[in-house]
């Protein structure tokens, strides 16, 4: 069974995991993936109003992966990237520190 995982969303803008704050500007919507006949649980990750990332979460016992979340598509500066994560709160950090740097309104620092 997949792991279940909580996603808040905070007054200051930024977003918990659990308990821990994530990234501000970062928003989620869960979506089976069509990966694999029947679809894998996955993740679409926002940064403001621009799809990044699509996460899914692996379900395959036989190398060990079972439970782990792996980058299957970025965009933007995540394009062409494919990792793998041991927890959700991972795979969000990272996709937050490899994205565009942006402002509290969306737009991209310097424009």
């Amino acid at each position: 069974m997949p792991t279940v995982f909580t996603i808040h969303f905070e007054v200051e803008g930024f977003i918990k995991v659990g308990k821990t704050k994530i990234a501000p500007g970062f928003s989620f919507k869960k979506a089976r993936i069509g990966t694999v006949e029947g679809g894998e649980s996955g993740v679409l990750v926002w940064k403001w109003d621009q799809l990044v990332a699509v996460l899914t979460q692996i379900d395959e016992e036989a190398y060990s992966t079972k439970g782990k979340w792996f980058l299957e598509t970025g965009f933007g500066l995540l394009s062409g990237q494919h990792k793998n994560f041991d927890r959700i709160e991972e795979a969000i950090r990272w996709v937050a520190r490899h994205t565009f740097p942006d402002t509290a309104d969306g737009s991209a620092a310097g424009s």
